[in-house]
């Protein structure tokens, strides 16, 4: 019947009589989050026993899901068959044609949740595997599909702002945000930081001061920090944020490409800036996803200090670090020591 955001699932589940549900994304925090309740109001607790038969994705029997499916609801009004981690790529053509047998014709008291979380079903930022599109494609026209992206840093400080009134704690409209940015709207880690959060903050207001002392940035949100200290020669900034990622066991390769992929942005912004384009335009041209709006607009008003001479001598640089990184052995340390070499020799270079 349709492909939807999260934020219109509530109304969908309210009906009631919804009979499948095929969940994805890279928020596995929000998905996860969604899917107990989901499953809560479809079987209660005491119910569980007899109506709700959970599958491993990985060892799918078709002939027991379809018993499941097909099954009476005892001492409750509807059964519930869960099918958690799903990626068509590990099914053969078979096994996917005999689920979707079993999906075409389920009961009217049957609701089928199919969850299929995380990176590996997509092949690209936005667009899924062609298998996992097909099937995504195929829920949609007969329940209900749903892809649990990142959210907007405005939606998710509000889910902060309401999580930490909860205990008792406040937070600006800027701080959740800015929190929100941190951790690149990822809902799970973005709930493991709130408890951190409320707990020192006891009752007080959380500030952005408690954010920076106590919450740990997702490295890609550390990219265009990274990019742009680098691009303006801030040496202290980049080494000292490089050993706190390697501290944190960071591989050299991921810092790299996290920074390259942030110096590709800036890149992309000063062209579209000197084109006559906005960053709304940008964002829209490249699909950039959500989590990256702000990341983008940054680059948008930074871009215009950066000649394009030193964006495109930093990238090739880059370039040559990375194939080193890749097709060199280092010894320990010696990746590391590349990456800072490759920092270094970026920022000494001269417009």
């Amino acid at each position: 019947m349709a492909l939807i955001t999260p934020s219109d699932l509530n109304k969908r589940v309210s009906q009631g009589d919804e009979r499948l549900f095929f969940f994805y994304g890279r928020d596995t925090g929000n998905m996860e989050r969604f899917t107990k309740k989901l499953i809560a109001k479809l079987v209660p607790k005491d119910a569980q026993t007899l109506n709700f038969h959970p599958f491993d994705a990985k060892n799918l029997d078709t002939a027991e899901l379809s018993d499941a499916v097909l099954a009476v609801p005892m001492f409750a009004q509807r059964v519930c068959a869960y099918i958690p981690g799903f990626d068509a790529n590990a099914l053969s053509a078979e096994q996917i044609e005999s689920i979707k047998t079993i999906l075409s014709d389920i009961p009217d008291t049957t609701t089928v949740v199919i969850c299929a979380d995380g990176e590996k079903v997509f092949k690209t930022k936005k667009a899924l595997s062609p298998k996992n599109k097909a099937f995504a494609d195929f829920c949609a026209k007969i329940g209900t599909a749903c892809d649990f992206a990142y959210r907007r840093a405005g939606d998710m400080g509000k889910f902060i702002a309401a999580e930490l009134a909860k205990t008792g704690s406040q937070i600006s409209n800027y701080d959740a945000q800015y929190l929100a940015n941190r951790l690149l709207s990822d809902t799970a880690l973005i709930e493991n930081e709130i408890g951190k959060l409320s707990a020192y903050a006891d009752g007080a207001p959380v500030t952005r001061e408690m954010i920076d002392l106590l919450v740990t940035p997702k490295i890609e949100s550390d990219g265009f920090a990274l990019a742009i200290n680098i691009l303006k020669g801030n040496a202290k900034f980049v080494f000292e944020r490089i050993d706190e990622l390697v501290s944190q066991r960071h591989e050299a390769i991921e810092i790299l490409g996290t920074i390259s992929y942030s110096i590709a942005d800036i890149y992309r912004a000063k062209l579209g800036r000197s084109s006559g384009k906005s960053a709304a335009d940008i964002i829209k041209d490249f699909d950039y996803p959500a989590y990256k709006k702000f990341a983008v607009e940054n680059a948008f008003g930074d871009a215009s200090r950066i000649s394009n001479d030193r964006i495109r001598k930093t990238l090739s640089i880059l370039c040559e670090t990375d194939l080193a990184l890749k097709t060199k052995g280092f010894a320990k340390g010696g990746d590391i020591l590349a990456l800072e070499e490759c920092c270094a020799k970026c920022m000494a270079i001269r417009n």
